[in-house]
């Protein structure tokens, strides 16, 4: 329902934020999307999550102005396949958003850390190319925020992880108090990037909410993301899964 790009590996990560930003630069109506770890299973868990939320719902839409391609014997075909459809999944998908918190996560969700996970999320955030499959798709989708992007890759299916929704609430936190976009999600994990180094009242309020969503095992992997503050471009990588 997105126009798609695909790209080799890249051989580092400027080279890859370079590509993401002048790529992104060409259409200002529309927030770029990459696709990180695990790139089958991503596609796989995505298809799934969009029907078990049923994100492709058309009942209560104006299906007149749609692509013949999406209809059959006059009939709709009952599932979305086109760029007309977007605007249906995006409603759809909003419509759960806006019923979903951050504070829902913190009560419903576990994601503390135990040491192999830890292990994965330091490797990820001292390069995040690790965790990136060899293929790497962008998703441009026509929406108004970042994490509104994520109506065109929704992840997130299993009871334990962050469904679609609460990864949505989440990156909106991010965006909204301390200046990180989401840019791309896979299987395993959300990556998001800012431009400006945050406050040491941003940099303590962000660290409690990690704190708080990680568990204690995440002070190490805490610190590191507080030592690059000044980095320019940085990219912050999470897990949302257990």
């Amino acid at each position: 329902m997105c126009e798609v790009y695909v790209a080799d590996k890249f051989a580092n990560q400027e080279e890859l934020i370079q590509d993401w930003k002048e790529l992104s630069s060409k259409f200002p109506d529309s927030h770029l999307l990459l696709t990180l770890d695990d790139l089958g299973q991503a596609q796989y868990t995505s298809m799934h999550s969009s029907g078990s939320h049923d994100l492709d719902e058309t009942e209560g839409y104006d299906l007149s102005a749609l692509d013949a391609a999406c209809f059959e014997d006059g009939e709709h075909v009952g599932y979305l396949s086109t760029a007309s459809e977007f605007f249906i999944r995006y409603a759809n998908f909003l419509k759960h958003c806006r019923v979903t918190s951050l504070e829902q996560i913190f009560q419903e969700k576990n994601l503390l850390l135990n040491d192999e996970s830890l292990a994965e999320l330091l490797l990820a955030q001292e390069n995040w190319l690790s965790i990136i499959d060899d293929t790497i798709y962008a998703f441009r989708a026509i929406v108004n925020q970042p994490e509104d992007s994520l109506a065109a890759f929704p992840n997130g299916y299993f009871d334990s992880d962050l469904n679609p929704f609460e990864n949505h609430a989440l990156c909106k936190q991010l965006r909204e108090n301390y200046g990180y976009k989401l840019i791309g999600i896979g299987a395993s994990y959300l990556a998001l990037i800012r431009e400006a180094a945050l406050n040491p009242v941003q940099m303590s309020s962000m660290a409690e909410l990690l704190l708080r969503l990680y568990g204690e095992k995440a002070v190490v992997w805490i610190k590191t993301v507080s030592e690059r503050n000044n980095e320019l471009q940085h990219v912050l990588v999470l897990r949302y899964t257990e």
